[in-house]
C-alpha cells in the first residue's frame, strides 16, 4: 500500500506507455466461499473498470494493450463455487477466465472428496472448508458457458518432487486426456500445482510440450511480457476475500518492490 500511495504504479504505467511495452498480470483464485462473494465481485468489478482483462488465448496471440495493464483471470483445482459464483460474476461483467482443473478431483463422493483434500490439497487449503468438488457435468457446463479449461495434473502432485519420469508424464498426460474427454475441448494450457518447484532432472517443460501444451503458469509473482518464457509465466496468488486496497496494489504490482527489497536483504544477511 505504501508503494501504491507513493504513485509507484502510475510512474511505471507512464513509462510502459511511453515505451509502448504491453505487460500482463495473471491472477490466481481458488475456491469462493459465500462470505467471500461480495468482495470477489467488487474486485472483479475493479478489474473491469481499470484494467484490460483478456483471455489466455489473447495473451498468447499478442492481443494486448500498452496503455493499460492486461489481466488474465485464472482459477485452480476444481471447486463447485466456480459454477455458482465465479462464472455468473465473470459473465455479468463480460470477462473471460481460465479454470485449471485437477481431473482426479472431479466427480467424487463426499467421502472420497474428503480423503482427496486430506492427501492432496490440505497444504493449499490450510484446513479451511471448501464448496465441494465439481462433477463432470459441471465441468462441461463451464466450457458451454464459454470459458477455457486447463490442466492441473491428475492428483494435484508437486511435480518438483516426482523423480520418476513415467509417473510424472502420467500425471500430466492422463489429466489432459480426461479433461479433453469430459469437455470435448482441446486442453492447451497448464498450471503447476507446486507453483514453481521444478526438478531439473525431469525436463518438465519438454514433457509438457510433447503432451501438446502451448504454455504453463507458475505462482511466482510478477508481470509477463513478450520476452517471458511461455512455460514459466508469472502469476499472482489472490484470494477471493482479499481486501480491495490490497487487491489493487497486487494487480498494479506495488507489492513487487517489497519482494525485491526483502530478497536483497536476505542475500545481504546470508553474505554476512
Amino acid at each position: 500500500m505504501f508503494f501504491y500511495y507513493l504513485g509507484f504504479s502510475r510512474i511505471r504505467s507512464m513509462i510502459l506507455r511511453l515505451r509502448r511495452k504491453p505487460v500482463a498480470r495473471f491472477l490466481a483464485f481458488h475456491d469462493i466461499l459465500p462470505e467471500a462473494l461480495s468482495q470477489f465481485r467488487a474486485n472483479i468489478c475493479f478489474l473491469k473498470r481499470h484494467t484490460n482483462v483478456i483471455s489466455i488465448d489473447d495473451y498468447f496471440s499478442g492481443r494486448t494493450l500498452s496503455n493499460k495493464i492486461n489481466v488474465v483471470i485464472t482459477f485452480d483445482d476444481g471447486y463447485k463455487s466456480w459454477l455458482t459464483c465465479a462464472v455468473p460474476i465473470l459473465k455479468e461483467f463480460g470477462l473471460p477466465g481460465i479454470f485449471f482443473i485437477t481431473s482426479g478431483f472431479i466427480g467424487l463422493s463426499l467421502e472420497d472428496e474428503t480423503e482427496f483434500v486430506r492427501l492432496n490439497l490440505c497444504k493449499t487449503l490450510n484446513n479451511q472448508r471448501i464448496s465441494g468438488s465439481l462433477s463432470t457435468e459441471e465441468v462441461k457446463k463451464i466450457v458451454e458457458e464459454g470459458f477455457t479449461v486447463g490442466g492441473h495434473t491428475l492428483k494435484h502432485r508437486n511435480l518438483g518432487k516426482l523423480e520418476d519420469k513415467a509417473q510424472l508424464r502420467y500425471e500430466i498426460v492422463e489429466d489432459k486426456k480426461r479433461l479433453e474427454e469430459i469437455t470435448g475441448a482441446k486442453i492447451e494450457y497448464f498450471a503447476y500445482p507446486s507453483g514453481a518447484d521444478f526438478n531439473p532432472k525431469t525436463n518438465l517443460v519438454r514433457i509438457l510440450t510433447e503432451s501438446g501444451y502451448k504454455g504453463a503458469v507458475t505462482t511466482v509473482p510478477g508481470f509477463n511480457s513478450k520476452k517471458s518464457n511461455p512455460f514459466l509465466l508469472h502469476r499472482e496468488l489472490t484470494g477471493a476475500m482479499m481486501p480491495g486496497r490490497v487487491f489493487k496494489a497486487r494487480v498494479f504490482g506495488n507489492y513487487d518492490p517489497i519482494r525485491l527489497v526483502r530478497a536483497l536483504l536476505v542475500t545481504v544477511l546470508k553474505m554476512e
